[in-house]
């Protein structure tokens, strides 16, 4: 009778689980670009292989090869090299997988215990995992999840009593870590800040939930200390700072642009404010200071720039949740009593998540619009993206030479698997000027292409026709200019006097 009693489970919290399974399989079938993952791991593999943390850009033909440049994500980037070594591209994969689904779970259990709603946390999982959809690709950024969430479930639960004082101090070893791993770093004081700014204004107006702020004040001045424990010490704020207000990356970078209502995760996103704004109307749940101002802070940051909309879902969506439990009237149904059936269910949701990870997932039958959009038995691994040049840099690699002109991306993927043909451009987007993006830009919309060229002394192209078409056009008619190679997706061009 015990057995079977373990066997059962209540039918409320599939509610939560179906959403939680839906993610899990759809952020398995992220496909990966080349952006931003090649060029990091090339970087943790020579962190990894020198025992030192490079200081220099030494892949970009068009700059100087000592040219400074901070790999401030460098442990990042060693994770991601140590995982792909032990088990290539399919553990990386998963180890992505595995993060985004424990950060979406705990976020999803968050809403539970705000509302005390199964269906509610089901809702609160469904709208964060959905707007967040457009930040799942494979980068150092998957290592700041878990530090963002343990911050925000650790302060909310002390602010709400719930919590000990001295459980905070895992706030300072988090921040340890995530210093050294993402520039989202710089999330977890502007957390501690904004809980002391509310605490304040709770005492300040007798809230009847208020924390004790000597606890908080403390814990924020270790984990302010926690920072400088990088090898760039003060010098990460530096780095960070630059970085936000570098202007290639913020007016050429699409994800540093503000979200626009097109796309399923930017009109979760928008459909997500909708309802937050009729809940704030009509509950009769107050918002106290700490979680006004939670909402309004991250809803600037995501306005800012589709890169941080999955912060504002992460702190957002258990807010809603809570104001929605306090607006709508209760369930009218009673649950039915738990059930083994209930428990199969729950383990029948979860098995396609298994059978789309990396180790399967080519032997399942997907449609093939999904397949066109990556190169499909690459021995590189499942799922890499279709803009990955994984031909081209094998025609390359038996044709070496010329002074390469090539789509950013390219050069993410060149870094990697050849990083002796250096790069006109890659996506360390701060490491080159701005005028440099321009002419890029130019050039890729057959602008003054030959001039600009031939001013860079380039003669050889890598290009993308998709992503540059009007270059790949432009060159078809261009005498000055032989086609050496083409594939799915991508063209090399050589000049016609040009000697390899």
């Amino acid at each position: 009778m015990a057995g079977r009693s373990m066997l059962t489970m209540p039918i409320e919290p599939l509610w939560f689980l179906i959403p939680l399974a839906t993610f899990g399989f759809f952020v398995s079938l992220v496909p990966l670009p080349p952006n931003d993952f090649w060029w990091h791991l090339k970087i943790g593999e020579l962190i990894v292989r020198e025992g030192r943390i490079p200081a220099t850009n030494m892949f970009g033909w068009t700059l100087p090869a000592e040219a400074p440049f901070t790999y401030g994500a460098w442990l990042g980037e060693v994770l991601l090299y140590l995982l792909h070594r032990a088990g290539g591209l399919p553990l990386v994969t998963f180890a992505r997988n595995a993060i985004a689904l424990a950060a979406f779970g705990l976020i999803g259990l968050e809403a539970k215990r705000q509302s005390r709603s199964w269906r509610l946390a089901a809702l609160a999982l469904a709208l964060a995992a959905g707007m967040s959809l457009n930040n799942l690709v494979i980068r150092p950024q998957i290592w700041s999840w878990l530090p963002f969430v343990g911050f925000y479930l650790l302060l909310t639960r002390f602010r709400e009593g719930q919590l000990h004082p001295t459980r905070l101090i895992a706030l300072p070893f988090l921040m340890a870590f995530w210093v050294n791993v993402h520039g989202a770093f710089l999330l977890g004081p502007a957390l501690l800040a904004l809980f002391l700014i509310g605490g304040t204004l709770e005492h300040l107006l007798q809230h009847p939930q208020r924390p004790p702020l000597r606890p908080l004040a403390g814990i924020t001045f270790l984990t302010l200390l926690a920072l400088f424990l990088n090898p760039y010490g003060a010098g990460i704020l530096r780095y960070a700072y630059r970085l936000l207000t570098d202007p290639p990356s913020q007016t050429l970078g699409v994800e540093w642009a503000s979200p626009t209502p097109h796309g399923i995760a930017n009109v979760i996103f928008y459909l997500s404010i909708l309802l937050l704004l009729v809940a704030l109307a009509r509950s009769s749940y107050r918002l106290p200071p700490t979680e006004l101002l939670l909402l309004l802070a991250f809803l600037w940051l995501a306005w800012s720039g589709q890169r941080y909309v999955i912060w504002f879902g992460m702190v957002a969506m258990p807010i809603l949740a809570r104001l929605l439990v306090h607006l709508l009237p209760p369930w009218p149904w009673p649950a039915p009593p738990p059930r083994p059936l209930h428990t199969l269910l729950a383990l029948l949701l979860f098995s396609p998540v298994l059978a789309v990870q990396p180790w399967w997932v080519e032997h399942i039958p997907l449609p093939q619009a999904y397949w066109n959009q990556v190169w499909r038995g690459s021995p590189l691994g499942p799922l890499v993206g279709i803009e990955t040049p994984v031909k081209a840099v094998e025609y390359l690699q038996a044709h070496p030479g010329g002074r390469l002109f090539n789509e950013m991306g390219y050069g993410s993927y060149l870094i990697w698997a050849l990083p002796e043909q250096k790069v006109f451009v890659d996506p360390r987007i701060e490491l080159y000027p701005y005028e440099l993006w321009l002419d890029y830009i130019r050039i890729s919309q057959a602008s003054r292409y030959n001039q600009l060229l031939q001013r860079y002394g380039a003669d050889r192209l890598m290009i993308d026709r998709v992503l540059q078409k009007e270059l790949a056009q432009a060159l078809e008619e261009d005498p000055l200019w032989i086609k050496e190679y083409e594939d799915e997706r991508t063209q090399i061009w050589r000049k016609k006097d040009a000697s390899r």
